[in-house]
Parts: structure tokens; C-alpha cells; sequence
């Protein structure tokens, strides 16, 4: 670590401003101190995912008193046994690698020679012990580990330590350092570099982003070579892994600081030496991307593989790195909404403010005070912005009434992408409307039984099947003085997307069925304006193929006495049944629904060119103790089919929105592929005309 960093450390922690942030660590510090945990020979750690109850999803609890008790905080019940006691053992040793990094840098600030000697002592035991680690683990799709069950996780581990030796490495004796770096840094990056992962890969950015580190540790240029060039090294990672706009491929928020905090973990290590790597243009790209799709409270949406609750103050602490790299002042306008300062910017609804007390902050911190000519830089502006991410595909459209709908028309993200091109998700405010829901944690059914498939989402499911691996694209975005609408599109006439030559699919992560999506297109129109939507879809597919739009609402369906529905046992899609509770299917009336939203009332209209057939049912929602209402079209068809819908917010439950059964969607065909599309509210009336004739829509406003 360069001397210039510890420098800034030492002089933060002398700072009021970082007070909370030293506190942090002094508790992290007195946390550690009740470890009661002996590092000993021949253990076996179990994936952590399996520490969660699989009742509820919630991750367990414990006490290091009572380390093989593992409590539930949501259900209250306690598990015992396998597979959570290895589980566990692997989460103790995590907590004792965070434990040395933290420790280590308590150490820098305040030199306390019991907190020294506790580095030294797991340092020293590791080195003494992890020779006797057996090779094992059976996680799917993932690599073996030593001590942990997977390399992923062994990783991470070696990480923490590896900071801990590099802040504390002046302070042991030369016998000290070398047994660690024989018995624990050199032969832990040896295991590693068997076991790197061919593959553009979250995993293998973790891998050889610690390869490269030790081998730097160690003035080692094998293995630095080995972890940080050639094929798949992390310097490939960065080149082919990053899309041109900053996002990481896998395609959410989460997977992305994921990854990236591996690099910069790295590049901590590096700093100062010959192979820095803060200044490679793709690392700031990384940190301007997530500020584009920061919802109006300040939440990021959840997208493939990502669990719910993150925020911008989830990742303010990455954000004191950035600001010391870069200087950009939308980084300094992010720390100060996030931490809730006098310069916070104001509109962002709800706002879970955080504290300033990571210890980024301290190694990176600087004076967040600001002049009145700064505080025009808005992140408000930034994030409430209508705009296509063509590179990651991925277009926000949003209004002055706090709306923001995502088009995800992404390129296809590998083993953790979720097969749901052309997906919509939607909010108003703060008030989930139809989102797309991520997912829990991996050990739980529910992750692989619903939320990875197309069938969860907004998005057209060709025979209830799971979408094959393609990319989507943007036709066009258009903002007019009325709202602003836009096209997006995804087909199966090839088999081709960006990645396929540089990810695996593991066969049990490929549920697709090519044959039902063979020669499909499927395209999207989306109009935003006031406080209604306007979706537009079409399929045309070679042959007769059952299609089916799924809808699923963040709120409850309203009973309305002129609708007549019917429970019925009719296998929906694909996916186990058990998935979609109190099915219904609509026997009579106008198909125009009204859903109770957290807030207001959502009304939805839909028309299809088509006889189509028309469910209900309850679906999984994230977290699990509450369910989504979800509204599925079925039609079969053998050319092609369009389906519009119009979504209506009235956030004064009903005022404004007519009553069910009402002629408020009109659409006619006026010929082949052309359309007038008549919307109507209490307070207004619009009408469209839309042409689909070509290979972009033509869409205008008649009044």
C-alpha cells in the first residue's frame, strides 16, 4: 500500500469529519476481540449461501457463544446441522479475514501492539494450517476451494488478508513474513492460478485481481503476470467485461460493484507502483454508470441476478475513492445526499441517508464542504433523466410526475442474466408499480425455480418457455413536447450475441428452448406521458407458437362485481405451477383492471389483436413474505399478434381513474400494421396513430 495512502489515513482519522469512520473501525476492532474462534488443521468450509432459511429466505444469525445455533430473525426459528454449520464455518473465516484487514488498518492510526500481535496471530496460524486444507467443494459452477468450498470464496478471503499483511508487513520480523508468505500468500495464489476460470466472469476478476495482488506482495512476476495479463487475466477482464458505457456485463448494479470492488482492491495494492491501474478509463466509467439508473428515492432497480434494498448510500463509500481519484463533483454530490448533508440534493424522495464511516473514507476522504457555485452540479439531474445506455441496453424514460420506466433491451449477461429481453419495469416515486423483482439468495428454491426465468417478468414467453441467449437492441428514443416514447427489439433469426464466445453456460443454466423462440421477433413501444404508459407489443413468429404476455403488478387486484373469474388448474408455463397460487381465469367482462398499489391505484387496460385468453394468479414476490399479483395474456398464433396496454397511476386511490368495465382503450386497425390507439381518462383523452409496417415505427400524437 503506498505510503501516501496510509499517510491520508492517519491524517483523516484526526478529522472531526471522519470521526464516525475511525469509530467504525475501533468497533470492528473490539468485534474481533470476541472471536472466539482457533484456526486449526483439516477444516472445510460449506457455501454460504446454504446459511439462509428456507422458509422465509432471510440470511441466519448467530453468536460466536453459541456459534452452531443459527437463528432466523424474521421466522424466529433456530437450524442446527448440516449443511449450516460448514456454511458457517466458512462465514467465521470470512469474518476473521475482514477481522486482519480491519485490524491492520486500526493498527496504522492507533499503534497498539495487541492489535499487531492479533494480525500477526491469524496471519501466522493461516500460514501454519493452510497446507492441510483438501481440495473440495461441489458448488454449481464454481471452482473448488481449500479452506472455503468454492475459489470464489477463497478469494475473497486471501484478499483481506493480503491488505492486512501489506499495511502491517514493516512491522513483522523476517522470519515472520516469510513463513506467511510461504505458507499462506504463495501457495493460496498458486491454488488460485489452478483454478482460474476461462471466462469473462465476476469470479474471475475476484481470482486474478488476488493473484495479481499477491504476486505483487510477494515480488513475484510470475504470478503477478499470471493474474494480471494474457487471456482472461484481469486486465482481459476490464477490456472485454466492461461495456462501453461503464456497466459490467453480468447486467446490474450489484454484480457490477461486485466486481469492481475487486479491482479497486487491487488497484489499493498497486498504487504507487508500475502497474497502477486507477487511471484506465474504463475504472471511472464504472462509477459514472450506476448514477444513471438511481431510482426517484435513491434505490437502484433490481436487475438479473441482483436482491433488492441497495441504494446510493450502499455504495457512497466506493464514491470517497472515486472523488480522490477523479475530483468530478457529481461524486461529491452523491456523498452529500447520501450522508444527508447541508448539500444534499433535496429531490430524491425518502432517502435513506447513511453514515460517513467506511473506511474508504478514511484512506480517501476529503472535505465535503462546498461552495454555493458547486452546488449547481445535481445528481437529481443526472438520474432523472430520460436516456438510452445503448452499450449495456438498457433506456430510462422518465417524467416530471416522478415516473421511470426501464426498457431492458441488454445484451445477454451469461449465468446470471435472467432470459427476460425486452422486460419492463416501472415506478412512480417511490411506489413500485411492475418491477422486475432480482432475486434471493441462491441456496433458496425460489432463485432457481421462478425468479430466473422469463416467465417472472414483464416480457413475452414464447410456449411458456425461457428466452435463449440473444441481445436486444434500441430502435430509436423520441421525446416529444407531449412525453417522451421509444422502440426496442429483440429477435431469434440467428443465434449470435457479443458474449458467446467469452462466458460458459453451464448445461443446468441453459433452460431455454431454442425451437419455440426459432425465428421470432418481437418488438416493444413504450409511451410515457403524464401519469399513464402506453405498451405497445408485437410478435411474429414462422409457425404456430403460443405466445404469452406476463404482467406482474407490485400491489393487489381490486374485486370488481362486472368481472367474472373462474380458479383453473391450466399449466401456464413451463415452470413447476407451484409458483403461481389462486389461479383464475377471466369467464366475462371488460378487460380493464384496477390494482391497490403501497400507494394510490394502478389501472390497467389491454386489447389484443387476437382471441386471447386471460389469468390471474399470485407469483413470488422479493422478499418472499409478500406476493405480486400477475396478469397473463395467452394467445396462439402462427404469424404474428399485437397487444397494447395502458397502465394509469391515480395516487389518490381511484379520484381520477374511471370505473372498471369502461370503454377507455380503444384500438382499431386501420390496415395492415397501422393502428389508431385512443386512450381516455376522466380528465382527458388521447389518440396515436402507429405504423409498424417498417423497421422503425412511426408514431404520432393526433390529439
Amino acid at each position: 500500500m503506498d505510503k501516501k495512502r496510509l499517510e491520508r489515513l492517519r491524517a483523516n482519522a484526526s478529522k472531526s469529519e471522519f470521526s464516525e469512520a475511525l469509530a467504525f473501525l475501533q468497533q470492528e476492532a473490539d468485534e474481533a476481540s470476541r472471536i472466539t474462534y482457533a484456526i486449526k488443521s483439516d477444516e472445510q468450509g460449506q457455501w454460504t449461501h446454504y446459511y439462509h432459511c428456507h422458509e422465509d429466505g432471510t440470511r441466519l444469525t448467530f453468536n460466536w457463544d453459541t456459534p452452531l445455533i443459527h437463528h432466523c430473525p424474521t421466522c424466529s426459528k433456530e437450524r442446527t446441522g448440516e449443511p449450516f454449520d460448514s456454511a458457517w464455518t466458512s462465514i467465521a473465516h470470512s469474518k476473521i479475514g475482514q477481522a486482519v484487514y480491519h485490524i491492520a488498518l486500526l493498527y496504522a492510526v492507533e499503534s497498539d501492539k495487541h492489535r499487531l500481535d492479533m494480525v500477526k496471530s491469524y496471519l501466522m496460524a493461516y500460514a501454519s494450517h493452510y497446507g492441510t486444507y483438501l481440495i473440495h467443494g461441489d458448488i454449481p459452477y464454481n471452482g473448488p476451494g481449500k479452506l472455503f468450498a468454492q475459489t470464489l470464496d477463497e478469494a475473497h478471503w486471501i484478499t483481506d488478508l493480503a491488505l492486512g499483511f501489506d499495511v502491517i508487513k514493516e512491522h513483522l520480523t523476517p522470519q515472520e513474513e516469510a513463513h506467511i508468505c510461504s505458507g499462506l500468500l504463495e501457495p493460496c495464489a498458486r491454488f488460485l492460478i489452478e483454478h482460474k476460470e476461462k471466462q469473462i466472469h465476476n469470479h474471475s476478476v475476484l481470482i486474478t485481481s488476488a493473484i495479481a495482488a499477491i504476486g505483487l506482495l510477494l515480488h513475484d512476476n510470475e504470478i503477478r503476470q499470471l493474474g494480471l495479463e494474457g487471456e482472461y487475466g484481469l486486465l482481459d477482464q476490464i477490456s472485454h467485461g466492461i461495456f462501453e458505457d461503464g456497466l459490467w456485463y453480468e447486467g446490474n448494479v450489484q454484480y457490477h460493484f461486485y466486481a469492481f470492488k475487486s479491482m479497486l482492491h487491487y488497484a489499493l495494492i498497486a498504487e504507487g507502483t508500475e502497474w497502477e491501474l486507477w487511471h484506465h478509463k474504463a475504472l471511472k466509467s464504472m462509477f459514472d454508470f450506476p448514477l444513471y439508473l438511481l431510482l426517484p428515492s435513491g434505490v437502484m432497480p433490481t436487475l438479473n441476478d441482483a436482491g433488492p434494498g441497495d441504494h446510493m448510500g450502499t455504495y457512497a463509500p466506493y464514491y470517497e475513492i472515486a472523488l480522490d481519484i477523479y475530483g468530478d463533483d457529481m461524486y461529491r454530490s452523491l456523498l452529500h445526499t447520501a450522508y444527508g448533508t447541508d448539500w444534499a440534493d433535496q429531490q430524491f424522495i425518502g432517502m435513506n441517508h447513511v453514515r460517513r464511516d467506511s473506511v474508504y473514507a478514511l484512506m480517501f476522504g476529503q472535505e465535503l464542504s462546498t461552495s454555493n457555485a458547486e452546488k449547481g452540479v445535481s445528481l437529481w439531474d443526472t438520474a432523472h433523466h430520460t436516456r438510452s445506455l445503448t452499450s449495456s441496453g438498457l433506456t430510462k424514460l422518465v417524467n416530471e410526475k416522478g415516473w421511470q420506466v426501464i426498457l431492458k433491451h441488454s445484451r445477454f449477461g451469461g449465468e446470471h442474466d435472467h432470459m427476460d429481453r425486452l422486460g419492463l419495469s416501472v415506478v412512480r416515486g417511490t411506489v413500485p408499480l411492475l418491477i422486475d423483482p432480482g432475486t434471493t439468495a441462491y441456496g433458496i428454491p425460489t432463485h432457481y425455480g421462478w425468479f430466473k426465468h422469463t416467465y417472472s417478468h414483464n416480457t413475452v414467453s414464447l410456449n411458456g418457455a425461457d428466452q435463449p441467449p440473444r441481445d436486444g437492441r434500441i430502435v430509436q428514443l423520441v421525446e416529444e413536447n407531449w412525453g417522451v416514447w421509444a422502440e426496442t427489439a429483440v429477435d431469434w433469426l440467428s443465434e449470435d450475441y457479443q458474449m458467446k464466445e467469452r462466458i460458459i453456460l453451464p448445461r443446468e443454466l441453459s433452460p431455454w428452448d431454442d425451437k419455440s423462440y426459432k425465428g421470432a421477433v418481437i418488438r416493444r413501444i413504450n409511451v410515457l406521458m403524464g401519469e399513464q404508459l402506453l405498451d405497445i407489443v408485437s410478435v411474429t413468429v414462422p409457425d404456430a407458437r403460443e405466445v404469452h404476455l406476463t404482467s406482474h403488478f407490485s400491489g393487489k387486484m381490486r374485486q370488481n362485481s362486472l368481472v367474472r373469474w373462474e380458479s383453473t388448474d391450466e399449466q401456464l408455463s413451463k415452470l413447476d405451477q407451484k409458483w403461481l397460487k389462486d389461479k383464475q381465469m377471466l369467464v366475462s367482462g371488460a378487460r380493464s383492471f384496477c390494482y391497490g398499489m403501497q400507494a394510490g391505484m394502478l389501472e390497467q387496460q389491454i386489447w389484443c389483436s387476437k382471441t386471447s385468453d386471460i389469468y390471474t394468479a399470485l407469483s413470488p414476490d422479493n422478499p418472499l413474505t409478500v406476493d405480486r399479483t400477475s396478469l397473463i395474456q395467452r394467445v396462439t398464433i402462427e404469424d404474428k399478434v399485437l397487444f397494447v396496454q395502458v397502465l394509469s397511476y391515480d395516487p389518490d386511490h381511484g379520484g381520477r381513474l374511471k370505473a372498471a368495465n369502461s370503454a377507455d382503450l380503444v384500438v382499431v386497425e386501420l390496415q395492415d400494421d397501422t393502428y389508431r390507439i385512443k386512450l381516455k381518462t376522466l380528465e382527458d383523452q388521447s389518440v396515436f396513430s402507429v405504423d409498424l409496417s417498417g423497421e422503425k415505427a412511426k408514431l404520432g400524437k393526433l390529439g
